[in-house]
Parts: C-alpha cells; sequence; structure tokens
C-alpha cells in the first residue's frame, strides 16, 4: 500500500513538473511574441510619424527577439527608402520576401527598386508573382501601369489606370501618371484638372504641387505659378526648398531683384540659419552670381562672427574665384574660434586649407596640417584622402595604400576613394591588385560608370581585352542614353577591327541623341576608314541638318567637301554661317581653308586677318596665318609690319599673338619670348601670350624657367579654367618638374574638353611611359596619330610608338 502512495505521489510531482515548465514556455513565448509586436508596432507608429531614426532602432530590437520576423524586414526597407538608402532597402526587402514570399507589399517595393534600376525584366518578373496571387493588388497594378508607361503602351497604362480611378484609387502615383497621360495627348486641361484633384486628395504631399507649378510654368500660367509656390511657403514657412523654388522661378521669368528678396527672407529664417543662408549662396553661384554669394557670406559671417560654417563656405567661394590665398586667409580666421584641437569646425578648417595647399604644391605644409587633424581624429575620411595625395606626388606608393585603404573602409560608397587606390596600386605595378580594388569599389558602388571605366583601362593594359569590352558593355547598359558611353565601346570596337560593332554603337549614338553631333562625326570616321568616303559624307550632311550650329560638324563637312574636291559647295556653306553668325571667329577661319583649297592666298589671308580680329586670343587662325605667311615666303615683310603695328598700338592683341608665333615658326623663341612678355607687361589678363610663353619655357631644364612657367600657366587657368590647351601647358609642366601624377590628372582633364587632340595625347603618354604604363601610353600614341592635320609632334609620336611597339 506504502509503494502504491509512493508511486502515486512520485508521478503527480512528475505531472506537476512538466506541467509547470509547459505553462513557462508558453509564458515564455507569449512574451517574446509580445515584446516583438510591442518594439515592431513603436517602429511602425515612429514611421508614420516621419521619425525614422527611431523607427530604425525600435524595429532592429524587434529583430533583436526574432531574427525571422518578415514584417520587420520590410518596415525596415520602408525607412530606408525615406532616406534614399535603395541598396540597402533592395537588401531589406529580399530578406523579406526570402523569410515571407507571401509579404507581397515587399514585392511591390522590390518592383520599384528594379524600376528606379532600370532593370525592367525583373521588375516585370515581381509584377507577374504578385498579380498571379492578387491580381486585383491596386499598389503592384499601378507599378504595371509604370512599367506600360516605360514601354511607350500607353493605351495599356491608361486603361488600368482609368479602371483604378474610378474604383476610388487616389495616390499621387496615379494621378501623376494620368496627367502624363493626358499632356502626352495635348489634353491640358484634363491634365491640369488631374493635378489639382491630386493635390486635394493627398494634401500633405509637397511634391504634387510642384508638378503642379511646373506645369504652369510650361504652359505660360505664371500668375497661377508663382500664387502656387507662394502658398506652399506659407504652409511650411521653414522648409527652404519651398523659397529655393520660388527663387528659381523668379530667375527664370526674369525678376532678379524678388528672387534676391526671396533668397535673402530665406537666409532670416532662424531654424537652421546656417544651411539656409549656405543653400541661397549655392544657387547665386549656380547662376554665376559670385559677388552676390560673396556679399550674403560676409553680411552673415558678420551677424554670426562665430560660425565656421559661414567661413568655410566663403573659402570655397574663393577656391571658386581661384582666388586661393583669400581662401587660406579666411579658415585661418577660422582657427581663432576655437582653442579645442579637436572641434569638429576647426578640423574642418585644417584638412580645407590642406587641400588648398595641396592644390598649390606646398605639400609641407599640407601635409602639416593634415598630420593634425589625424591626431584628432585618425579615420578623417577628407585628411587620409589628402595625406593618400600628398604620397602619390611624393612617389610612395605603398603608404599611399594603407592611406586609401582607410578611406574606402570608412566610406564604401566614395567612387574617388576607390579610383585613388586603384592608381596607388598601378604606381606600385601591380596590377592584380589594382583590379581587385577597382572590382571592389564596384561591388560597393555598382552604378559607378568612372570605376568601370578605369577598369576597363587596367583590364586594356594588362591586354584582358575581353573584361575591358565586359565593363564598357555594363556601362552602357547602366546608363543605356549615355552617348559618350556608347561612344567609348564604339572606340574600343572600332580600335580592335570589330567594326560592325562599331558601326552598331556610333548608329545607336545617333538614334538615341539625334542632335548631338558626336554620333554623327564618330560614323563618319568609320565609314572614312572602311572606304565609304559617300557615307561618311553622306551622314555629316544628315548630322548638319540636325545641328546646324554645330561648329565641329560643320568643320568637319567642310573638309570633306574640300577632299572631295567640292569647295564651291564648301565655301558657300562657310557664307551662309558667316552670314548667320558675322562675329564668329571659327567660320572665317574655316573659310581660310577653303580659300587655300582654291589656291586663292590673299583672300585666305584676309579671312585670317578677320578670324583674329573677332577672337585676338585664339591661336588656330594666328597658327595659320603665320604657316601661310612662310608657305609664301612673306616672313620677313610679315614680321616687319606686325612690329610697326605694335609700335603704332600696344593695346593690338591680334599684332602680338601672330608676330610670337612667326617667330615661334621660324625658332626664333628668345624674340617670341620678347615679344609675348612684352603683351603680357601691356595687359596680364593676355591668357594665351601667357599660356604660350609657359609651353616655350617648360622646354627648359632650369628650374627658375619651370616656376616661372607655372605661375604663367596657373595665371592663365585663372582666367580661362576650362581651356584645353592651358590645362595640356600645366601638366607638360608638372611633368617637366617631376610631378607625374599632378601631370596625368591635368593632361586626363585637357582630354576630357578636347579628346582628339594630337599634342595632348602625345603629351599623356610620354608621361604614362615614364610612370611605367606602357600600355595606356600606347593607347595614347594610337590616338595621338589618327588626329587630323599636322602637329609639332607629329613626328616623335610616330618614332615613339615604334619604340613601345618593338620593346
Amino acid at each position: 500500500m506504502n509503494n502504491e502512495i509512493n508511486r502515486f505521489i512520485r508521478n503527480s510531482l512528475v505531472f506537476m513538473i512538466v506541467a509547470c515548465a509547459v505553462a513557462g514556455l508558453c509564458l515564455s513565448c507569449s512574451s517574446k511574441e509580445e515584446k516583438t509586436a510591442k518594439f515592431y508596432n513603436k517602429g511602425k507608429a515612429l514611421f508614420e510619424k516621419d521619425d525614422y531614426v527611431r523607427a530604425k532602432l525600435e524595429l532592429k530590437n524587434a529583430l533583436q527577439i526574432d531574427p525571422k520576423f518578415a514584417d520587420a524586414y520590410y518596415m525596415l526597407g520602408k525607412v530606408a527608402i525615406k532616406e534614399k538608402e535603395l541598396k540597402q532597402a533592395y537588401g531589406l526587402f529580399s530578406k523579406a520576401v526570402e523569410l515571407n514570399p507571401g509579404l507581397l507589399e515587399a514585392q511591390v517595393e522590390l518592383a520599384r527598386i528594379f524600376i528606379a534600376a532600370k532593370a525592367i525584366e525583373r521588375a516585370e518578373e515581381k509584377v507577374t508573382l504578385v498579380l498571379a496571387k492578387e491580381p486585383q493588388n491596386k499598389d503592384m497594378r499601378l507599378v504595371q501601369a509604370r512599367l506600360y508607361l516605360i514601354n511607350k503602351k500607353i493605351d495599356d497604362a491608361s486603361t488600368i489606370l482609368e479602371d483604378l480611378y474610378k474604383n476610388g484609387e487616389t495616390s499621387a502615383e496615379l494621378y501623376l501618371m494620368l496627367a502624363t497621360i493626358y499632356e502626352a495627348h495635348k489634353k491640358y486641361d484634363a491634365a491640369e484638372a488631374m493635378l489639382r484633384e491630386s493635390i486635394q486628395k493627398n494634401p500633405k504631399t509637397m511634391g504634387l504641387r510642384r508638378v503642379l507649378a511646373d506645369f504652369y510654368l510650361k504652359k505660360g500660367k505664371l500668375e497661377a505659378c508663382e500664387a502656387l509656390l507662394k502658398e506652399n511657403i506659407q504652409l511650411e514657412p521653414e522648409a527652404a526648398a519651398h523659397r529655393l523654388v520660388l527663387a528659381t522661378f523668379y530667375w527664370k521669368t526674369d525678376k532678379k531683384d524678388q528672387a534676391l528678396a526671396t533668397l535673402n527672407a530665406l537666409t532670416m529664417i532662424e531654424k537652421n540659419r546656417e544651411a539656409n543662408v549656405i543653400a541661397a549662396t549655392q544657387f547665386l553661384l549656380k547662376q554665376k552670381e559670385v559677388d552676390q554669394a560673396e556679399q550674403m557670406l560676409r553680411k552673415s559671417i558678420a551677424d554670426t562672427p562665430k560660425s565656421f560654417r559661414f567661413r568655410e563656405a566663403l573659402a570655397d567661394l574663393f577656391v571658386i574665384k581661384k582666388n586661393l590665398p583669400q581662401a587660406i586667409a579666411t579658415l585661418t580666421e577660422s582657427l581663432s574660434l576655437s582653442s579645442d584641437p579637436a572641434n569638429p569646425g576647426i578640423l574642418t578648417a585644417k584638412t580645407k586649407m590642406a587641400g588648398i595647399l595641396l592644390m598649390q604644391r606646398e605639400g609641407g605644409k599640407a601635409e602639416a596640417l593634415v598630420d593634425e587633424v589625424l591626431k584628432e581624429n585618425a579615420k578623417s575620411i577628407d585628411a587620409n584622402f589628402i595625406k593618400g595625395q600628398l604620397y602619390l606626388l611624393a612617389g610612395r606608393g605603398a603608404d599611399a595604400v594603407t592611406t586609401f585603404r582607410t578611406v574606402v573602409a570608412e566610406a564604401p560608397q566614395n567612387v574617388k576613394g576607390f579610383l585613388m587606390l586603384g592608381r596607388a596600386h598601378l604606381i606600385n605595378k601591380n596590377i592584380p591588385l589594382a583590379i581587385d580594388t577597382l572590382s571592389q569599389g564596384i561591388r560597393q558602388n555598382p552604378s559607378s560608370k568612372e570605376i568601370r571605366r578605369f577598369l576597363a583601362r587596367v583590364y586594356m593594359a594588362n591586354k584582358d581585352t575581353t573584361s575591358a569590352e565586359e565593363q564598357l558593355v555594363k556601362i552602357t547598359e547602366i546608363a543605356p542614353k549615355d552617348v559618350s558611353a556608347m561612344g567609348d565601346l564604339g572606340d574600343f570596337k572600332m580600335a580592335r577591327s570589330a567594326y560592325e560593332g562599331a558601326r552598331e554603337q556610333y548608329t545607336r549614338m545617333i538614334e538615341t541623341s539625334p542632335n548631338v553631333p558626336a554620333g554623327y562625326l564618330k560614323l563618319s570616321h568609320y565609314f572614312e576608314v572602311r572606304g565609304d568616303r559617300d557615307s561618311a559624307v553622306g551622314i555629316l550632311e544628315k548630322g548638319y541638318a540636325k545641328s546646324s550650329d554645330s561648329m565641329p560638324l560643320l568643320a568637319a563637312l567642310v573638309k570633306a567637301y574640300i577632299l572631295e574636291d567640292k569647295t564651291d559647295t564648301a565655301k558657300k556653306m562657310c557664307d551662309e554661317k558667316i552670314a548667320a553668325y558675322p562675329d564668329n571667329a571659327f567660320t572665317y577661319n574655316l573659310m581660310a581653308q577653303v580659300y587655300l583649297a582654291q589656291k586663292d592666298a590673299d583672300s585666305a589671308e584676309a579671312s585670317l586677318k578677320a578670324a583674329i580680329q573677332r577672337s585676338p586670343e585664339w591661336n588656330v587662325p594666328h597658327d595659320n596665318l603665320a604657316r601661310l605667311y612662310l608657305s609664301q615666303g612673306k616672313t620677313d615683310q610679315a614680321i616687319a609690319n606686325l612690329e610697326t603695328a605694335i609700335t603704332q598700338n600696344d593695346k593690338n592683341t591680334a599684332a602680338f599673338m601672330t608676330l610670337a608665333l612667326l617667330y615661334q615658326k621660324t625658332n626664333k623663341e628668345e624674340k617670341a619670348k620678347a615679344v609675348y612678355e612684352k603683351a603680357l607687361s601691356v595687359d596680364p589678363q593676355r591668357w594665351a601670350a601667357a599660356n604660350n610663353l609657359a609651353f616655350i619655357l617648360s622646354a627648359s631644364t632650369i628650374p627658375a624657367d619651370l616656376e616661372r612657367a607655372l605661375e604663367l600657366a596657373q595665371q592663365a587657368e585663372k582666367i580661362r579654367p576650362e581651356e584645353a590647351t592651358i590645362l595640356d601647358t600645366l601638366g607638360w609642366i608638372h611633368y617637366k618638374q617631376g610631378y607625374d601624377q599632378l601631370a596625368v590628372a591635368a593632361l586626363e582633364k585637357a582630354l576630357e574638353k578636347s579628346p582628339d587632340n594630337g599634342t595632348i595625347n602625345f603629351h599623356l603618354a610620354q608621361v604614362l611611359i615614364d610612370s611605367n604604363r606602357p600600355d595606356e601610353a600606347r593607347e595614347k600614341l594610337e590616338q595621338a596619330l589618327s588626329a587630323e592635320g599636322n602637329y609639332p609632334e607629329r613626328a616623335e609620336a610616330e618614332a615613339l610608338l615604334k619604340q613601345i611597339k618593338g620593346s
């Protein structure tokens, strides 16, 4: 009996323990789910209140409890969208549908991201997936309509949108697409009505109001546009964007005073005042109103003397004005605002000063400042970037690699960081690591055309043409309307005799942008190389019919007619252009080539003088006139006449330039230098004289001459910062002084302005050879030798190319 009682007690105890454990487990599960839901719901509520930072924290807390909670990933994806972090949003939505494929809201968002990334087929796959499960899913039907619009299926898009509208859909997306369709069909009243209704149904969506304002502006309803923009300011008086849009409207409608008044009102708003002032000055700078921007910043500094940001902005403005000493002085003032070396304002000022000193080639001073910054903040992206550049200039490739690795580790979205790190590896002659670095950069920044273009060049240098072509093709896929990308791919194929592939790309350029001359010029060159001159001329004529104001097309067509012995046709074209634009020096210079082809030297001389009269600083007609005098044996007579002209009028820029070039052509360099020096003493703003004198001095091996050359070239650059010939001179001087990286940077920038210039391509090739980059140099030499016309370095380019091919 006792045994049975004991057994009963033991069984009862076991039952109670198990029951308690199960109950505890249930309570634990319930508690876990409740906690997850609490964090999730709080995060969702914060998202609805536009508090994205706190929403993100709550949602992450939910995921810490339940890492497989798909809805939390979806909401975090929506936060990322609001923060414009598309790549992050893509990862979060993808995780959400991986955990729960039936979470259709996340599938919709992925479709939208695919559209933004121009991955149309993948977006269509998502549409099919969702609508198969839920045919009336209104969000995905809106996405479907958008895809129809992208694919030019207007009627299909309209059918979906009209149906959604009739069934009560009121989203901003729907109204915008319907308005777009109505406007495309020239139903302007219906489009306006739709936009007005969209504002009524979505009163908090300010973007709709801006779209309606743009519509009014396009249709010339200026009063309605102005009233709407003012109403936006009344609704959100502290939002800087509304005043900037109104200022833009006033500027476009030639109401400059009202624009300035609007900007001044923006600067008086206390909330975010520093940001508002800087936004206003950036607006003015965009309109080339540099003095107005400077005045605004100076006033702001006077009102707020302790502001670092205003001084930083003013220093940036002085850099734009090429007034680097004043920029340094302004930043030096910032250093007196705080005694704390770790103050962010002090660190920024020192970093900016270092960047300016680097531009001035004051490497020692720049490095000292950067080191002070890195002492306080070793991970400073900007300071490390400058430090890396200093290492590159000093030829310290290994140190540059270490520094730029810090940059890309701290800022994986920093495209320039990857480019510079790749360049550092090339200086170390480590092509595999350069390729690996740039490939990593692409993984972090898949849409970066700059990294892919650089990687293609490295592959070419490594004789991996297949991989190079893959990158160039990818660029055209990333940016399907980028005609320069098509041109690069076409040129790549052309250089490798893949003629049909080149023709396909050049044709695409024309189809994509029929009013852009580049496609016609490249396709004409293709036909010329293939021996089909009729087609070469025909495509130029077609391009000129589309873009009759294009000087490159005019020049190419005139030269083609001259080769075809159709000089009368060429002359007629030049006459028509001169009649339309009588002050255009380019056409007079071109007309001179026609006269020379007709053996009419006197008319050619008159045309060149007419070109010089209209553009005294332009080297080309001076050079052509000097060549003409030399070919006629009139050099001495011409020199005497020009010297007399200068004596009579020392303001005669044209006489100075032609005389100096004549001296250069007859190897009288000292006399040429004397003429340029005199020209500059009369007028220091003669940038062409400064540039030409700098180039003559760059031939010297005397350090003082090279310093003087650099000073002159920088003086010219200050006046004409985007002039290719000046950038070429700067690059060549840097090379002669031993600063190969500065030389490459300047010459590459020059080629961006004038990609077919034989001299610039030759100069860059020379620098690349000395930098142990022979394959890239060969490419530039081939480009130099494909340039039209004769230039002084052509024979050297031919000899150098033979040398490279023979080595």
